[in-house]
């Protein structure tokens, strides 16, 4: 098991540091405890959206590869239903960039209508890639709208329809960012070489004076028990027969 302390800031952050004697690097991992699960029905894709959106930059760091690129490090995010989760690995003698960085793009991403248009078209370039323009490609998208019936889990991260993306207006996109992009909903991760006391003040430091709205989230509806089988029969111009079960 790896030990760890952890702390959580007056404004709601929670911090877990590692002390990792084996390796020179440095890595911070900030997850966000926002997913698919967390959309509107009708304004789905929208965590997915911006895990693209962050790396397009904040008002003091127009570029957010560039820094991490010149401290010697790679970065990267994923998204699912359930959280969206971003990465830095650098060596620990600039591990203040990586929390500079995170905790600039945290409540400083620029949101504007160029990087909106942009991010969007990518998103919806993908949606029609990975699940419409091949064969079975919609097939887990069908499963999942088969096997839930309320709980937002029926539909995947990329959303139930590229036109939710496509129709998202700057006010969505934004609202969305402010409801789910702060201190509170997050949970920062450091391992590195380096006493955990002084990881911690650094959070301190670079996150600590970050302001946290303090909205609450809506509770997610549950799914109502399953009491008999469903199926589905879809006709589709595919090589073969396809049974998903």
């Amino acid at each position: 098991m790896i030990k760890y302390q952890q702390k959580r800031l007056a404004n709601g952050l929670r911090v877990l540091v590692n002390r990792d004697s084996a390796s020179k690097l440095a890595a911070v991992n900030i997850l966000y405890c926002v997913g698919a699960r967390n959309e509107a029905e009708d304004k789905t894709g929208f965590a997915h959206l911006f895990e693209h959106l962050m790396f397009r930059g904040t008002h003091q760091v127009p570029y957010f590869d560039v820094p991490v690129q010149m401290a010697c490090g790679e970065n990267n995010a994923f998204t699912n239903n359930d959280y969206t989760d971003f990465y830095i690995t650098l060596p620990k003698e600039n591990l203040s960039t990586a929390l500079w960085l995170e905790s600039d793009r945290m409540r400083n991403l620029n949101i504007s209508e160029d990087a909106c248009r942009t991010e969007k078209q990518v998103v919806i370039e993908e949606f029609k890639q990975r699940y419409l323009n091949q064969p079975y490609g919609d097939e887990q998208l069908l499963l999942r709208d088969l096997a839930y019936k309320r709980h937002p889990y029926r539909w995947a991260t990329i959303g139930i329809s590229p036109e939710h993306i496509e129709r998202a207006t700057l006010e969505d996109v934004r609202a969305f960012y402010d409801l789910h992009y702060r201190p509170s909903r997050a949970i920062l991760s450091i391992s590195a070489d380096m006493p955990e006391e002084e990881m911690i003040r650094l959070a301190e430091e670079y996150f600590g004076d970050i302001e946290d709205s303090g909205v609450e989230i809506a509770p997610i509806e549950q799914e109502p028990t399953q009491t008999e089988a469903r199926r589905l029969v879809v006709e589709r111009e595919v090589p073969a027969t396809d049974i998903t079960i």
